[in-house]
């Protein structure tokens, strides 16, 4: 799991611990399975009810990739491309026919068979953007389930509240001190779940994964132009020196630096 990851969730763990711990009362009267279920529950059929199943069903499925260190294959891919490079610029495409299967990425393997297959410029770069507005689609629209999750959350935090009120509110007549004392605490305890859920939780899955999205659009970008390049046969040094320059301005400051050589899947 990555630093930050773990930091921020036992920061999280800690800091509704130690509120709990330091309460004066009892600290069951912080646990209510109806409440979690008018908040999860109504969040969840909320969302299914605007979103559909397939893409809810695929965004908890990524779920757990977003707690774990994200490896990155840009090293990998770039080596493999400036050999592809090279080899088209001396030999042509057809010999690069024979190592395309050992290219790991499937963007960067789909793009240098458009290359070898003779592919135009134009088709080229529409198929490659088209691969990329793919993926800025898909994983927009999960990330746009993780921000409506959070708005939903306290909103059925609060209707919680409005249950336990309405009910504490028509028996106050005939109903004894603990009975009303319940359905108060009830009304409380959902919106704290609501404002918990939203805050905690579905706000910073959403932040973190858009993160890692942007990152993924910019790795996906700078392959594309790569290989567009590939395709116009420039040097090899020369596309090495523009994937560079798009490292220092937009990833990590270190260069570029290994060898023209095919690094194997």
């Amino acid at each position: 799991m990555k630093q930050s990851t773990i930091i921020g969730g036992l920061g999280s763990l800690v800091l509704v611990t130690g509120v709990l711990v330091m309460s004066p009362q009892s600290v069951g009267a912080f646990f209510s399975l109806p409440g979690l279920f008018v908040v999860f529950g109504g969040t969840l059929l909320a969302t299914l009810f605007s979103r559909p199943a397939a893409e809810v069903r695929s965004l908890w499925q990524k779920l757990p990739q977003l707690f774990r260190e994200q490896e990155s294959t840009m090293d990998t891919d770039v080596a493999q491309l400036l050999w592809f490079a090279h080899k088209h610029r001396l030999n042509g495409p057809r010999t690069m026919e024979a190592a395309l299967p050992q290219v790991s990425n499937p963007f960067l393997r789909d793009g240098l068979r458009q290359v070898i297959e003779g592919c135009s410029f134009d088709d080229l770069n529409k198929a490659l953007q088209w691969r990329i507005a793919g993926v800025r689609s898909q994983e927009s629209g999960q990330i746009q389930i993780l921000y409506t999750m959070a708005a939903y959350a306290p909103a059925f935090g609060m209707l919680g509240t409005l249950f336990g009120l309405v009910h504490m509110l028509s028996g106050i007549g005939d109903a004894g001190l603990n009975e009303i004392g319940g359905s108060m605490a009830f009304a409380m305890i959902t919106t704290v779940y609501g404002i918990i859920a939203s805050n905690l939780l579905f706000k910073p899955l959403a932040i973190k994964m858009e993160r890692r999205t942007s990152q993924r659009l910019m790795q996906l970008t700078a392959l594309m132009e790569g290989i567009l390049q590939i395709q116009e046969r420039r040097h090899p040094t020369l596309i090495k020196e523009a994937l560079e320059s798009y490292r220092a301005h937009y990833q990590a400051p270190e260069p570029i630096g290994r060898p023209l050589t095919l690094v194997k899947a």
